[in-house]
């Protein structure tokens, strides 16, 4: 017997947005994030950022600083402008975190190659 509607489950998986030009490192987070209980969706460009949010609606964006299209920088600073209250974690292999809490206005940095605890426990902490 089918129902004629769609039973939600009775909790919500916390969803996370990755975004990274790297599919081995979007593979790897996918896997990692979700084998930890949270649905996943991954975007590989700077472009149309936006739309996918408001699609996807996550609860927490890990976002690659550098990215074709439009940089992660960028898109963080257009997320805060907006009053965004979505945790962003920005995340890249060339660069140091200084300044980037503040001036981009990003919740977290994360150095590539990352601890898989670390980016767990990070991940944790922002969504609560």
């Amino acid at each position: 017997m089918l129902l004629p509607f769609h039973i939600q489950p009775a909790y919500h998986m916390k969803k996370v947005l990755v975004v990274d030009d790297d599919q081995h490192i979007l593979h790897v987070v996918k896997h990692i994030l979700t084998s930890y209980g949270f649905e996943v969706h991954t975007h590989s460009t700077g472009l149309n950022v936006l739309d996918v949010i408001l699609d996807y609606q996550p609860d927490l964006i890990l976002l690659d600083i550098r990215l074709p299209g439009k940089s992660g920088t960028e898109i963080c600073k257009e997320l805060k402008r907006l009053h965004c209250h979505i945790p962003i974690i920005l995340f890249s292999a060339h660069t140091q975190q200084e300044n980037f809490l503040d001036i981009f206005g990003a919740d977290a940095f994360m150095r590539k190659p990352f601890d898989v605890k670390d980016l767990i426990n990070t991940v944790k902490f922002y969504m609560n």
